[in-house]
C-alpha cells in the first residue's frame, strides 16, 4: 500500500546496487559520464529533481508506456534517491508524493528540495513543498510550503541567496494559458507564517512564455536572473522562441540579451563559473508538427549543447553532446552538473542520468 511522504515511515529498499560511472567521450568541451540510469525502466519527463543531504532525488514524472504510439500519458508519484556508496552509486526507493506529478519547476535549498506547481493530466496546481533527505534513517519527509499566486506547470525557477524566483509556464493543461509570470518567494522568512508568502513582481517582459529555462548567473558583480526560450500559442500559432531576458534583483529592472542560435524550449540550463551559462539541451521545434507522422523515426533532438558569456554577451556553440533529455532539470551535485531522466524524442523518455562536466 502506497503512503503519502506527509506520513512517511518506510523501510527504505535498495532497488539498485553501487555502480561505477561509466564515461562517454564525445567531441566537446564538456565531458559527459553515465551514473546509475533511474530505477524506471521507461524514464520519465518532468520530474522533480535536486540535491539534498549529499543525495540526488527525483521525483513524480510522466511517461507514456510501451508501444508508445499506442498508449496515453501516465503520471508517476514515485520518489527515488541517488546515494554514494562504495566509491559508486545506488538508487534507494524514497516512497511515494502525494499524488502522481510532473512538470513542476524545482530548486535545491540548504533545507531541501523545493517542488513548485505541476500538474497530473487532469489539473494544474499551485502547490508548494519542500522535500528532505535523511541520510542517517535514509528517509524521505515533505513539508508545505506557501502556495503560488496561481497555477503553474511547465515554468522554471532559480535561487539568489534566500530567494527562489519562478518565470513563466502555464496556468491550466493548455499551452494557451502560458504567461509573463514572475514571482519570488523568500525563505528566509520560513518561521514567520505573515511575511513568508510568493510575491507577484514585475512581469517578465516580452511574449508569454512556458517550457522556457530560468538560470541564474553573474553580469559582472551582480547576482542576475536569465529567462529564456520557451514557446507559446494563439489559436493554431505556436511560437518557438529564442529572446533571452536578465533580471538584476538589486535594481529590480528587465534588460534584452543577445538571442539564442535557436529555440531551446523545454530544455536544461545552469550557470557554471562566474560569467558562463550551459544549454545542455532543448527542442529547436523544426519537426515539432511531424511527430505524429514520423514516430519511431524522429531522430530525436539536436544533439548540441552552448554557453553563453554574460560578459561579452555572446553565445557559442558547447560542442556535440550523446543525448538530448528535455522537460528536466539540471542541478549541481560536488560542482558537478546533472540531468536526470526526461524527454529524448517525442512520447520517448530515458532512464540515463547524466553527470556533465566542463574541460578545464
Amino acid at each position: 500500500m502506497k503512503k503519502s511522504l506527509m506520513s512517511l515511515t518506510i523501510l527504505i529498499l535498495v532497488i539498485k546496487s553501487g555502480y561505477a560511472a561509466d564515461k562517454v567521450q564525445s567531441k566537446s568541451t564538456l565531458t559527459w559520464t553515465e551514473l546509475p540510469s533511474l530505477p524506471d525502466p521507461l524514464g520519465v519527463a518532468g520530474p522533480f529533481a535536486g540535491v539534498h543531504d549529499d543525495a540526488l532525488i527525483v521525483a513524480g514524472g510522466a511517461n507514456f508506456p510501451k508501444p508508445v504510439w499506442e498508449t496515453e500519458k501516465q503520471w508517476h508519484d514515485n520518489v527515488f534517491v541517488l546515494v554514494k556508496k562504495r566509491g559508486g552509486y545506488e538508487w534507494i526507493d524514497g516512497g511515494h508524493l502525494p499524488r502522481p506529478l510532473a512538470y513542476g519547476a524545482t530548486i535545491s535549498t540548504p533545507d531541501g528540495v523545493v517542488c513548485m506547481g505541476g500538474n497530473d493530466g487532469k489539473e494544474t496546481y499551485a502547490n508548494v513543498f519542500l522535500l528532505r533527505w535523511n541520510s542517517s534513517n535514509k528517509s524521505i519527509s515533505a513539508t508545505n510550503y506557501p502556495s503560488l499566486p496561481k497555477p503553474c506547470a511547465f515554468g522554471q525557477a532559480a535561487v539568489i541567496g534566500n530567494v527562489i524566483y519562478l518565470a513563466g509556464g502555464q496556468s491550466d493543461l493548455t499551452l494557451d494559458s502560458a504567461m509573463n509570470n514572475f514571482w519570488s518567494l523568500d525563505l528566509s522568512k520560513k518561521d514567520d507564517p505573515d511575511r513568508f508568502a510568493w510575491k507577484e513582481l514585475k512581469e517578465l517582459p516580452g511574449p508569454s512564455r512556458a517550457l522556457n529555462i530560468t538560470v541564474v548567473q553573474y553580469h559582472g558583480d551582480h547576482h542576475c536572473l536569465y529567462v529564456m526560450s520557451g514557446r507559446r500559442q494563439d489559436g493554431h500559432d505556436v511560437q518557438f522562441l529564442k529572446d533571452v531576458w536578465q533580471y538584476t534583483p538589486d535594481v529590480g529592472t528587465w534588460q534584452r540579451r543577445a538571442d539564442l542560435p535557436q529555440c531551446v524550449m523545454a530544455g536544461t540550463g545552469i550557470g557554471y563559473g562566474r560569467r558562463h551559462i550551459f544549454i545542455l539541451g532543448g527542442a529547436n521545434g523544426s519537426l515539432f508538427f511531424k511527430g505524429n507522422e514520423l514516430k519511431d523515426q524522429h531522430p530525436g533532438f539536436p544533439k548540441e549543447a552552448f554557453v553563453f558569456d554574460t560578459k561579452t554577451d555572446s553565445w557559442k556553440s558547447a560542442g556535440s553532446i550523446p543525448q538530448n533529455h528535455v522537460t528536466t532539470t539540471a542541478v549541481m551535485w560536488d560542482d558537478r552538473i546533472i540531468i536526470p531522466s526526461g524527454e529524448i524524442r517525442p512520447r520517448v523518455r530515458s532512464a540515463k542520468v547524466w553527470m556533465v562536466e566542463p574541460a578545464q
